[in-house]
């Protein structure tokens, strides 16, 4: 799930921008989408209402509670905009938002790991897999494997789950809804998860589906995860291709799963939790909720699934 985090460094010297860096950079930015568009001039507007994009939720989400200048935001626009403009005619089609999108993404240095993750993503693929839009799965295992067992109690969130999410604070009106989130996913008292911000998401999917799967952890590896189907015995095997279950872990993502110590209990409520505890860093284990055993787990970007051969 695909939680972006803007870190500011007080002691650090900042970037050099225009006195209306912003002003600047949102004009460059207007007029290469209008140029990179693809819809017809002649095109009517559609009259309903079009949600802010994924990307767009992720940084506003992250930008929640966090203080930041008109001057900082308006440099790392200037930047994401020049950088979308210098690139190379083949990649020129990537639209702005995708550039701003890895900025906030891979955060101090983004704009580098962006390429390098780009560059890979490209090479691995290869014909054998297909771009989607990007998923996430919530992995067990140790963080130094490179393979393993235990793959059937993985999940994979097709959607972001954060975005979908439910404050914290807004657990009592969860509750009075009869559990059922804005977003229309359905909480389950018995069995429920946390990400590093205080939003309760909804359930990966369980189990995930053998197959091989594109990920990265954002950083500097991007390779082939490979899920067995389950043997006799109900297990599933797991191995990357290259690097480790850490190196493919997105760090600013933390995701806990919450389970009642006693089922049925009314003590046990996710108002339990202590909101100091969060936002959690990044790398950093969840907070325990008083009343829940709590697992930890690393989520994973999917980025590509290998295709049928013809």
């Amino acid at each position: 799930h695909t939680h972006s985090h803007v870190h500011t460094h007080p002691a650090t010297k900042p970037m050099a921008t225009p006195r209306h860096g912003l002003l600047v950079a949102c004009f460059v930015a207007l007029a290469a989408t209008a140029t990179a568009s693809n819809t017809p001039p002649n095109r009517p507007r559609s009259p309903r209402k079009v949600p802010a994009p994924p990307a767009a939720q992720r940084v506003a989400r992250s930008l929640k509670g966090k203080s930041i200048t008109r001057r900082s935001l308006g440099g790392l626009l200037a930047v994401a905009t020049a950088a979308s403009l210098l690139s190379p005619p083949r990649e020129a089609k990537a639209s702005l938002g995708e550039t701003i999108e890895n900025l906030f993404l891979y955060g101090p240095g983004g704009l580098a790991n962006a390429d390098k993750f780009e560059a890979k993503k490209s090479a691995a693929e290869g014909p054998s897999f297909r771009r989607i839009p990007t998923q996430f799965i919530a992995a067990l295992g140790d963080p130094k494997a490179n393979s393993g067992s235990g793959a059937q109690e993985w999940g994979l969130w097709r959607l972001d789950p954060g975005p979908r999410g439910v404050w914290l604070t807004d657990y009592p009106l969860l509750k009075k809804s009869g559990g059922v989130a804005p977003a229309s996913w359905k909480f389950d008292p018995d069995d429920w998860w946390l990400e590093e911000h205080g939003l309760i998401m909804e359930k990966p999917d369980f189990p995930l589906s053998p197959g091989r799967y594109l990920v990265t952890g954002g950083r500097a590896v991007t390779t082939v995860l490979t899920v067995h189907p389950a043997d006799a015995k109900g297990q599933m095997r797991w191995e990357l291709d290259s690097g480790s279950l850490y190196d493919v872990t997105h760090l600013p993502c933390r995701s806990a799963r919450y389970t009642p110590m006693n089922p049925g209990s009314s003590d046990a409520s996710p108002s339990n939790a202590r909101l100091r505890d969060f936002p959690v860093s990044p790398g950093a284990e969840m907070p325990a909720v008083e009343g829940f055993a709590k697992q930890d787990y690393a989520v994973l970007f999917v980025i590509g699934v290998e295709s049928p051969r013809r």
